[in-house]
């Protein structure tokens, strides 16, 4: 049974309390959720005004993401929406996947809700939705297990830099140091409107939450480190190759002849988070950690780490790969599922 988006859910966003950026913190006894990438953004131990009738979906209106939340809940920024569903004894997995697999089209920075108002969703009986959520959470969970092995190679590179040089916040092993800008000088990134954007280009775009973009001319040429200067603060990337940085990051002007993957996680081992300033939206502010002292590796140190990374890479290709198979296979079994499923 076909039924439409009205006959399904009720926006109760009003209900809900929003979060000021600057009020997030590592721990807290509530997540706070908005419309990026990742599952919670942060968390607060703020009691007044937790939404606590859950579970319900979360969209991004800016984003598209679609979440599942089955927790009590603050959220953050404008762009999300909390749904609820109209219809007693509903599955909320199963309407979460459903509108994971409705297509919305994709209109750059703008609100998408009034698309997604428009999809239409099989509605079978509840055993039927019980039936399908199971199967597909089956899959989820094996996709999940490849995710927790790339980032256990995540850690395991991480503990390999601070067995090798130490911790560069506190300089655990006494090394020489230098200002950070005698290491690798970083520049602001360029503008580039999403619709000047091709998927299938030559070269990555690099914007705060990596490369997730391609174009057909390159900014920069020979590879650099990129960071975020706005937004996601704080992870870093690399690349050996050409690439276009936006100007949501900051890229490496001069690295003085220092390897560009030691750079990467030098820098993400230093937490320029540190230097965000700011109210909402915090900003990174070169000056502001470009004459703080770093500690100054030699080259052949810097090679030796390079090269244990290059071997993990090797294993997280593999993993990746294995993985996207997966989600490939997720993909099109919950569509052929959502599509075919009967009352």
């Amino acid at each position: 049974m076909k039924k439409s988006f009205d006959e399904v859910f009720v926006d109760n966003t009003k209900y809900c309390t929003k979060i000021k950026t600057s009020d997030y913190f590592e721990q807290g006894e509530y997540a706070i959720i908005d419309q990026g990438q990742n599952p919670i953004a942060g968390y607060t131990s703020l009691q007044d005004g937790v939404f606590n009738d859950v579970p319900a979906i979360i969209f991004g209106d800016h984003t598209r993401i679609i979440k599942y939340i089955d927790e009590p809940f603050f959220i953050g920024a404008d762009g999300v929406k909390v749904l609820k569903s109209k219809l007693p004894n509903s599955n909320y997995k199963y309407l979460y996947y459903a509108l994971k697999n409705a297509d919305i089209p994709n209109t750059g920075y703008n609100r998408h809700f009034k698309w997604l108002k428009e999809v239409k969703i099989n509605y079978p009986s509840s055993e039927k939705q019980n039936e399908i959520v199971k199967i597909l959470d089956e899959v989820v969970s094996i996709i999940d297990c490849r995710k927790q092995q790339l980032q256990q190679l995540d850690e395991l590179v991480k503990a390999r830099f601070v067995e090798l040089f130490g911790d560069p916040i506190r300089n655990t092993q006494n090394r020489p140091t230098t200002e950070f800008i005698n290491v690798v000088k970083m520049k602001r990134g360029f503008d580039l409107p999403v619709q000047d954007r091709q998927q299938d280009g030559n070269v990555p775009v690099f914007g705060s939450n990596g490369a997730l973009d391609r174009h057909n001319v390159a900014k920069v040429c020979g590879g650099g480190v990129i960071t975020g200067r706005s937004g996601t603060i704080g992870k870093v990337y690399y690349t050996e190759g050409d690439y276009w940085p936006l100007n949501t990051s900051l890229f490496s002007v001069d690295t003085h002849g220092n390897n560009i993957i030691y750079l990467a996680y030098l820098i993400q081992m230093y937490d320029l988070s540190r230097f965000t300033e700011g109210t909402g939206v915090p900003t990174l502010n070169r000056n502001k950690f470009h004459n703080k002292l770093i500690i100054d590796v030699p080259l052949n140190e810097q090679i030796l780490f390079a090269d244990f990374v290059k071997e993990v890479d090797k294993s997280k290709f593999v993993l990746q790969k294995i993985n996207d198979r997966f989600q490939f296979l997720f993909n099109s079994l919950m569509k052929n599922i959502l599509a075919e499923v009967k009352v």
